[in-house]
């Protein structure tokens, strides 16, 4: 694996590896507009995205690539405020975006989140492939924007599958099932399910798949909801399951939106389970969900958390919660015969008060206990606070992408 640390750069969240290519395939981390010394830079949302998105630029051609060899990128973003003014937000953050990709451009999920740095707006990673053949993946009759992007529904890359984020929306983007997460829910897996078997395959060609939602409840009917949606997710998840994450958001670009699921295929029938015994469990017994897989050369590792066997959570404190999650992540890397040297890309996601003291906090005690792990450069990384997770008292929960020679 390649490491892609670009001197003098500006707009990684995280210090070091901003990139990691293996093969033709690159991950980069989150990116921002900050200057040299991690300053956020411009107010509005026109300013940060262009400085967000020539980051990546930056970041793409040191690991020998382009926007055009994008195939997926997230986009993490932070405006407070009711449905007019983020619509307005988007319509600036679009008019930027489409500067740096052409039709058809990469798969696109944007979510509403709680950014790291006090003022940032923005934040967005990707991953590219250089020098394969694709195939556009455009199920006829599927859903679509409300207005014309140069952004595509998923791609096709040799054996991998991309999908990006699904929604419960019509032809011409209309909402379906507002306010009913399980009306939502159905309608986007069963697109999810449309776009894998466009690819040629099918719901067990999916790898990660990573569940969005919207839901502002606390204490137990966190896990009731939980319940309430994965009780739907179930008629379309493949048994065993992908691995994946889900995560408790503020919101997406449409406000009555309640859920947008994405994920990562694999083609190919030789793949191996990784799902070590002692481990923590879901709350619902015998789902057959999977922490991670490994296929080919690369590991998935789902989002894992600090909790017990039967999704309690375990230790009350973000540096507990974060080293048992390490902990965990070692576990499910093991059965596949991998190690943390192996791991290209983490995803981390946690939870804090909107309060920048204790952000900072909970920034540096994650950073630390990551380092006893994955010493310096490490992976690249994208980094954001969420509303929560599917259960509750859980502080933080992290993914691995890993690929091994």
């Amino acid at each position: 694996m390649q490491l892609v640390a670009p001197r003098n750069h500006m707009g990684g969240s995280g210090q070091g590896t901003q990139a990691v290519r293996a093969g033709n395939l690159i991950f980069v981390g989150g990116q921002m507009s900050l200057d040299e010394n991690g300053n956020v830079v411009g107010s509005d949302i026109k300013t940060q995205a262009m400085n967000a998105f020539e980051a990546l630029k930056r970041v793409l051609e040191a690991a020998g690539a382009s926007m055009a060899d994008v195939v997926k990128h997230n986009v993490y973003l932070s405006c407070p405020g009711d449905a007019s003014v983020i619509a307005g937000f988007m319509e600036d953050l679009n008019s930027v975006r489409v500067q740096y990709f052409t039709a058809p451009g990469p798969t696109t999920t944007e979510t509403f989140v709680g950014l790291e740095r006090e003022g940032a707006l923005i934040l967005v990673d990707a991953w590219a492939v250089v020098g394969e053949k694709r195939e556009l993946l455009t199920p006829p009759g599927h859903w679509n924007w409300k207005q014309q992007l140069p952004f595509s529904h998923g791609w096709k890359v040799g054996d991998m599958v991309f999908v990006g984020g699904q929604r419960s929306l019509g032809a011409f983007g209309e909402i379906l099932g507002i306010e009913d997460i399980e009306i939502q829910t159905d309608h986007a897996f069963r697109n999810l399910d449309t776009m894998l078997r466009e690819a040629g395959g099918d719901r067990h060609t999916l790898m990660r798949q990573n569940t969005y939602f919207r839901f502002f409840g606390q204490g137990r009917e966190v896990t009731d909801y939980w319940e309430k949606m994965t009780n739907v997710r179930r008629r379309y998840m493949s048994v065993p399951s992908a691995a994946g994450a889900g995560l408790r958001i503020t919101g997406f670009p449409y406000a009555d939106e309640l859920i947008q699921v994405e994920g990562i295929g694999m083609l190919g029938e030789k793949k191996q389970r990784l799902q070590p015994e002692n481990h923590w469990d879901w709350s619902i017994p015998n789902t057959q969900f999977t922490q991670g897989w490994k296929i080919g050369n690369m590991g998935f590792i789902g989002g894992q958390i600090s909790a017990d066997n039967k999704a309690k959570a375990v230790g009350k404190d973000i540096e507990t919660q974060t080293r048992n999650v390490f902990q965990f992540i070692r576990a499910v890397l093991g059965e596949g015969g991998l190690t943390e040297q192996d791991v290209a890309k983490l995803y981390i996601y946690y939870y804090v008060p909107d309060n920048w003291s204790q952000i900072a906090e909970a920034k540096a005690t994650i950073a630390r206990v990551q380092q006893e792990f994955y010493p310096s450069p490490g992976p690249c990384v994208t980094a954001i606070r969420v509303s929560g997770f599917a259960f509750e008292d859980l502080l933080i929960e992290i993914e691995a992408m890993a690929v091994c020679d």
